[in-house]
């Protein structure tokens, strides 16, 4: 794992295997921290536990104090750490058992323990409420000067609480149901769009298109979807893991075994507390896994944690990290300090990281939750772009005889064919294809986990030149390379 040190002055250059070595230059940075300050016309107010982002600098802030019954949300455009705020809030104590109400005539909702939002089309913001009865999907809209209630809202029903929330680019919904350690099984409820389904606008109830129940048990907190909705990554807090399943909203979700991102960090002198994963964004045309990771509710003694990891999403590899703790110390000297009363304009200055979102240009936002702010982080440096391989590998019912790697068919192709490799044993492999210099063309599969079995990637070579190519099957020492021609 590479741990990056968020020093201005230093450019740490790292590189990772994807369709050949790519440099990645980690130099993040925080641009802005929106105030903490009573009198300033920019602050949450309170703590903040997530954010919803629309664009570059417009986004809606999560307040939730559970202890206070407080929960509302605080829009933002053209935001930067002393300006964009919509509307007029209180502040600390001012803002003791204030909660937001969704409104649709007589039907009110009030906002009720809610840990994560999502912005979806239309600029609607997607709230996991946990109102007592319906435990309910409640949904805004960020308009020109302030968050309004639409008409939409859906009752997941079954009294259990609910935690993470994503929307995919269709407007399907996805949230957590959250499980715990002893005798219940997270779950990931998966409903249609606003569009498809008008439960939400009228009875406010439907079946879900698709549960996904965890495979262990734990506290399920954050969950993440690709553009797409075939990949859903749903984080276990109790286990410190994240798995990824892969399908669709129509046709259902089979668990991945070949991802594979855990947390073994510690806080020095956080009296036992250990961090884990809490909440997920899958950056889109990037592809790479965002996963916000801090203690949850670890008050003051978990000030010196606090990141954002860079993953794989093939293999759940850590590719970078934002460690925001190490951000506050290095500008203010310590772990629970924000200079000018609250206003010094790039820290949050106490990191309890809750959550993670980005924007169209690939800046990164979290929260502080006990800081009341929300961050904005931006780069030096251009992100990579990582191939999705793991949706185009198939198991087949061929009993593998052994480790084995066929001819690719057809061949000679153009601009597609398929490979078709067997293992005797769960093992760890790789599938790479070459050019005939020998350099790196695309690894098909990166040094991820497959159980025995047979299996069949289809190969797109579409931006590819015409010519000779040979293409690898690794697994610890064993390696088999075959040869293919495309031909245009």
């Amino acid at each position: 794992m590479k741990k990056i040190l968020l020093l201005l002055s230093i450019s740490i250059i790292i590189t990772f295997n994807l369709n050949a070595q790519v440099v990645w230059d980690s130099s993040w940075y925080c641009a802005y921290a929106t105030w903490d300050h009573p009198d300033g016309i920019n602050a949450t107010g309170n703590r903040t536990a997530s954010v919803a982002v629309f664009s570059p600098n417009t986004f809606v802030a999560l307040v939730n104090h559970p202890v206070w019954n407080t929960a509302y949300l605080v829009g933002y455009r053209d935001a930067d750490s002393m300006n964009g705020r919509l509307g007029t809030y209180g502040f600390g104590t001012a803002m003791r058992n204030f909660r937001m109400q969704w409104i649709r005539g007589f039907d009110v909702v009030e906002m009720l323990r809610p840990w994560d939002v999502a912005a979806g089309p239309n600029n609607y913001v997607y709230v996991a409420n946990n109102d007592t009865v319906e435990r309910n999907i409640l949904v805004f809209e960020l308009g020109t000067d302030s968050v309004y209630s639409t008409d939409y809202r859906m009752a997941t029903v079954d009294n259990k609480p609910i935690f993470g929330i994503d929307v995919d680019a269709s407007g399907r919904v996805y949230v957590t149901k959250e499980g715990n350690e002893t005798n219940e099984y997270g779950r990931v409820l998966v409903y249609n769009s606003i569009q498809n389904d008008p439960a939400w606008g009228g009875v406010h109830f439907s079946q879900p298109l698709q549960t996904i129940t965890m495979p262990e048990l734990g506290f399920i907190r954050g969950v993440a979807v690709s553009p797409d909705g075939r990949l859903v990554y749903v984080s276990n807090y109790s286990q410190r893991k994240i798995y990824c399943f892969i399908g669709s909203p129509t046709q259902g979700y089979t668990l991945y075994n070949g991802f594979n991102f855990t947390i073994d960090d510690t806080i020095p002198g956080a009296g036992g507390r250990r961090p884990g994963p809490l909440n997920l964004k899958f950056m889109p045309e990037k592809n790479i896994l965002l996963v916000a990771c801090d203690t949850l509710l670890g008050g003051s003694s978990s000030y010196p944690y606090g990141r954002v990891y860079f993953v794989n999403p093939n293999n759940g590899e850590k590719i970078d990290t934002i460690d925001a703790a190490a951000w506050n110390f290095y500008i203010t000297g310590a772990y629970n300090h924000r200079g000018d009363d609250g206003r010094q304009g790039n820290v949050s200055g106490y990191t309890s990281l809750y959550a993670v979102d980005c924007d169209n240009e690939f800046n990164v936002y979290t929260v502080s939750y006990y800081g009341w702010t929300v961050d904005k982080w931006v780069r030096t440096f251009e992100l990579p772009t990582i191939p999705i391989t793991i949706l185009d590998v198939e198991k087949t019912e061929t009993i593998p005889q052994k480790f084995d790697l066929k001819q690719n068919y057809p061949n000679p192709f153009n601009p597609q064919t398929t490979i078709e490799f067997s293992l005797t044993e769960r093992s760890k492999i790789s599938l790479v294809v070459y050019n005939a210099l020998g350099e790196v063309v695309t690894e098909l599969i990166s040094d991820a986990e497959f159980d025995a079995g047979s299996y069949k990637i289809t190969f797109d070579a579409s931006k590819l030149s015409s010519g000779t190519y040979f293409y690898s099957l690794i697994e610890g020492t064993n390696k088999i390379t075959k040869k293919m021609t495309l031909i245009k």
